[in-house]
């Protein structure tokens, strides 16, 4: 399971530079292809295209921006132009007919969206490079259709629907992220088998789920959980090469297991770090002994079919579904970053709390005195 080639990729891109485009085979997202380095940037909500669209402009002067009369030249086409001596005012070069579009407000963004967007089915929206490299974070519509198909396995059985919470998606996004940076290195799509990792151990910032709350400012809870998934973009794909047929996914599933009883066996949290960089290091290895081969054809599935395996997976294992039906948590978020063809999907949960945490009122029991969940301390009955 690979993407297409790196040649097919850049042709592709070459002849959309410049557009917006939309995924007319799953929720309507949008992407703009970046001209200057032919990558696709996700554009999300208006306010996130519209502060994506003015990141990625070149500065012009009122002079040379009046020249144009209405009609930028042909080498500019695509392009997001910011008039440095007019308040840094916005504009889009259609690359259709070159003629300039004021981006005013996050509205402005979203209206040019829907304007020139230039539908795509998905096969084709996958050969495009994400910016970013080989890992990035990516639809936050998607995470939230999988929000909704938890909520409809916790409500199906009468439980209260987990409530959004951005700040906890944040913590997911970095988490997915994190670990898409570190399987950069065991995907690659001219080799037979490929290793892709995930863990709940973190390395960058924090080794729990609960510490990477912590370290992101989330002290609001008393009980926290979190699973993860690995989904495929792929679904098949023809090679060519003289090699030997080898069952890549129990390979994978061997290393998986074998890591899990590992690092299940100590406490020692510096040990378990070790454990995550000498496992990542094995894979790199096996990767590179992997036969080469030659893809010539790639099938792809559908956001909605990526959404629907990720909580089928979570509610078929005991653990994670353990998690997404406890009763007693009330809130979550979800992050997923995609690396060579793959979806790294993070869900944390917690319980909200409602008392204990930073700046938060100190919690209260008769007869005791007044507490906050350690390590915080109550001063003026304020936990701090």
């Amino acid at each position: 399971m690979w993407p297409k080639t790196l040649l097919m990729a850049e042709s592709l891109a070459s002849k959309l530079r410049g557009r917006i485009l939309i995924d007319v085979e799953s929720h309507g997202e949008a992407w703009y292809v970046n001209p200057s380095n032919l990558q696709r940037y996700y554009l999300g909500r208006p306010a996130d295209a519209f502060s994506i669209m003015r990141q990625l402009g070149l500065g012009i002067s009122n002079k040379d921006f009046d020249s144009f009369a209405g009609t930028a030249p042909r080498r500019l086409s695509g392009k997001i132009l910011i008039k440095t001596e007019d308040l840094g005012k916005a504009y889009y070069i259609n690359p259709l007919d070159l003629k300039l579009h004021y981006l005013g407000r996050p509205a402005d963004a979203f209206a040019l969206m829907r304007k020139f967007g230039l539908g795509i089915s998905v096969n084709n929206l996958a050969q495009l490079p994400i910016y970013g490299g080989s890992s990035q974070v990516v639809s936050t519509q998607m995470e939230r259709n999988i929000a909704d198909l938890i909520n409809q396995e916790r409500t199906s059985r009468g439980l209260q629907a987990l409530k959004w919470n951005e700040d906890i998606a944040a913590v997911a996004r970095q988490h997915s992220a994190d670990q898409a940076r570190q399987d950069a290195d065991l995907i690659n799509q001219n080799k037979l088998c490929s290793y892709p990792f995930i863990h709940h151990e973190g390395i960058d910032f924090g080794i729990y789920q609960s510490e990477r709350l912590n370290n992101k400012g989330v002290y609001y809870f008393s009980a926290s959980a979190e699973n993860i998934a690995l989904i495929p973009r792929i679904s098949g794909s023809q090679y060519t090469g003289n090699v030997a047929p080898i069952d890549c996914q129990s390979q994978l599933n061997q290393l998986n297991s074998s890591f899990q009883t590992r690092v299940k066996s100590t406490d020692d949290e510096l040990q378990k770090i070790q454990m995550v960089t000498e496992e990542i290091n094995k894979r790199k290895e096996l990767v590179n002994l992997s036969p080469s081969i030659n893809i010539i054809n790639t099938y792809y599935n559908t956001s909605a079919e990526i959404e629907k395996q990720a909580v089928t997976g979570w509610m078929n294992s005991p653990g994670h579904r353990q998690n997404i039906l406890t009763p007693d948590y009330d809130e979550a978020g979800i992050g997923i970053a995609e690396v060579e063809g793959y979806y790294i999907i993070t869900q944390v949960f917690i319980k909200k709390a409602a008392c204990g945490y930073q700046g938060g009122a100190c919690c209260t029991k008769p007869n005791y005195l007044p507490y906050c969940y350690i390590p915080l301390g109550c001063s003026t009955n304020v936990c701090q």
